[in-house]
């Protein structure tokens, strides 16, 4: 009887234990949800909760009535380490396996800067967008500095002034990043110039092409020596590997897992699986774009694959859709405005993304909480 451990309750780690159930593999064996906080968040919208648009419990769903619904053991523990065959818990502990997917998702990446981690508030998880709405709505700040013009940042500078303008609050909104242009790394110019002018309207500014050396108790310190001052600083600079320990050929820089063209991490027997925003997946100069439906395909051809091993099939080949060389995005900037990326030639002012995101997190509500 095969056992197939699972780590990560994000959106590959979700698709993952329900493609597992789906194919019967969890009948046939044993499937163990390992997750260090059993719930899923569903980010596209957590920049959202900053505007008070939606409240946490919109975003946030527990996987334990679902893990128990479909019979799946969920082990509400960090895994720290893989190894091959076994994985290692927080408490010393570890689980056997006969295959296992890596889904355990990233975390921000303070790169070194002094302060960041400690003088920052990074807006990756439903508390903390919450509760820098709560310091815009109570009147406790007047001005924030968001490190990094990546996704994160321009919706939540969005977001946050959307809130500030619909209460009538004044609130002094700076982007700054390394970069020349917000969401440069799309490789798409039309969308860096529509972000940077809707941004503008709404009243945000932009100290660009300077990275961050220092975060300070009110404000930050760039690499010519001068300040950008704001009562917050908020870091959305970029991401970085789940922290499990791995071995050194299974490990890319930043600490995310490599993985083959059929999403096995090396090093690790052959059993080994990694999706979603964990994994480096490189092909040559072209690498597959952290994104929501990048994590829930990757999850699905890793379970594939597992099942067709475990038959005696073939694997087949991982072929990811949004790439560098392919962005694919929707953004919101707030309730009202948005833009579409549609490769690196194409970019569209559309609230499409709206609909979308509202469409999928009713699926999502509806799969985990049992609610439409």
């Amino acid at each position: 009887m095969a056992r197939i451990v699972v780590v990560g309750s994000g959106f590959a780690g979700v698709e993952a234990v329900r493609r597992l159930t789906g194919l019967g593999l969890c009948e046939r064996g044993e499937c163990v949800w390992v997750t260090s906080r059993p719930s899923m968040v569903f980010l596209p919208l957590v920049p959202a909760l900053v505007s008070r648009r939606y409240r946490p419990e919109d975003v946030e769903w527990s996987v334990e009535a679902y893990a128990g619904r479909l019979g799946v053991s969920l082990v509400a523990k960090r895994a720290t380490a893989v190894e091959e065959g076994r994985i290692r818990l927080e408490d010393g502990e570890t689980i056997d396996f006969d295959y296992a997917v890596i889904a355990a998702g990233a975390r921000p990446a303070f790169y070194g800067v002094p302060g960041a981690e400690e003088l920052s508030l990074t807006v990756y998880g439903a508390e903390e967008a919450w509760r820098l709405g709560g310091m815009i709505e109570e009147g406790r700040i007047q001005s924030m500095v968001v490190v990094g013009a990546g996704f994160v940042g321009v919706e939540v500078a969005a977001e946050a002034l959307w809130l500030a303008r619909r209460l009538g609050r004044e609130l002094r909104v700076t982007l700054v990043d390394m970069l020349q242009e917000p969401l440069q790394l799309l490789g798409n110019e039309k969308a860096s110039r529509l972000a940077r002018r809707l941004l503008e309207e709404m009243g945000a500014g932009f100290r660009m092409g300077q990275p961050v050396t220092r975060v300070y108790e009110g404000g930050v310190e760039l690499k010519d020596g001068s300040r950008v001052e704001g009562d917050v600083v908020i870091w959305s600079a970029g991401l970085r590997g789940p922290g499990i320990e791995a071995p050194r050929e299974a490990l890319a820089r930043g600490g995310f897992l490599r993985v083959d063209e059929y999403l096995r991490v090396p090093g690790l027997g052959g059993r080994v699986y990694a999706a979603g925003d964990a994994t480096e997946f490189r092909r040559g100069q072209c690498v597959a774009l952290k994104m929501a439906r990048e994590a829930l395909r990757s999850a699905a051809r890793a379970v594939n694959n597992i099942a067709a091993r475990m038959q005696g099939a073939g694997e087949k080949p991982y072929h990811p859709l949004i790439t560098s060389y392919r962005p694919l995005a929707g953004i919101t900037l707030g309730p009202e405005e948005g833009i579409l990326v549609l490769g690196k030639r194409l970019a569209l002012r559309s609230n499409l993304a709206h609909w979308y995101h509202e469409r999928v997190r009713r699926l999502y509500q509806e799969l985990l909480a049992g609610k439409p």
